[in-house]
């Protein structure tokens, strides 16, 4: 198989995979698979636009691309034309970045994605229209797909908030959580349930 098979590249919308139109789709199934599992989910929750020129997505195609970004975070939407494919959900592309401690009794909220450089402490509220990214410690409120959106994700260097939300399921952590791991983890839903897993 081509290195070239699959190509991932940066644009001003977000990120585009370009498929290789002379391979089968099997082939391009699995090597699409490695470029995301290498990839150390780097790309979840990102605004992606997939492209194949000459080539049309059957109804089972469809249904096997959208399972397989799901298992990466993703959140594949239905298209005008089969042959280009956006997901997630458009807020997702508008980004607020924060480099800063949020300390206890601020409140941030924003349409879009929120990334925190820094910690969120104890008695903080972070609200986002998409996903929610600390670079640091969360220890406060964190609300991600505040509008609705079952896609967003919780991600941080060290998960301890108070309180998670998701779209509109809440969840506490457990108290043998108070320490928690070192190491990065991603909270999601699955099966309408939060779900923390390592990063």
């Amino acid at each position: 198989m081509k290195n070239d098979s699959v190509v991932i590249k940066g644009t001003k919308e977000g990120i585009s995979i370009i498929l290789d139109d002379s391979l089968e789709f099997d082939d391009l199934q699995k090597a699409l698979y490695e470029k995301l599992k290498n990839s150390r989910n780097f790309f979840s929750g990102g605004n992606v636009r997939i492209q194949a020129k000459n080539r049309n997505l059957s109804n089972e195609e469809y249904e096997k691309l959208q399972k397989l970004f799901t298992d990466f975070g993703m959140n594949l939407q239905e298209a005008s034309s089969p042959k280009t494919m956006i997901f997630p959900k458009p807020n997702k592309s508008r980004v607020l970045l924060l480099k800063k401690t949020i300390r206890s009794g601020q409140k941030i909220a924003y349409n879009g994605s929120v990334v925190i450089l820094g910690d969120a402490n104890p008695g903080s509220e972070i609200i986002a229209a998409g996903d929610i990214l600390v670079m640091g410690t969360l220890r406060g409120m964190a609300h991600a797909g505040a509008d609705g959106d079952s896609s967003a994700v919780v991600t941080a260097f060290r998960l301890k908030p108070t309180q998670l939300r998701i779209a509109g399921v809440i969840a506490r952590p457990p108290e043998e959580r108070e320490d928690g791991p070192l190491f990065p983890e991603i909270a999601r839903l699955k099966n309408n349930v939060i779900v923390i897993e390592p990063l």
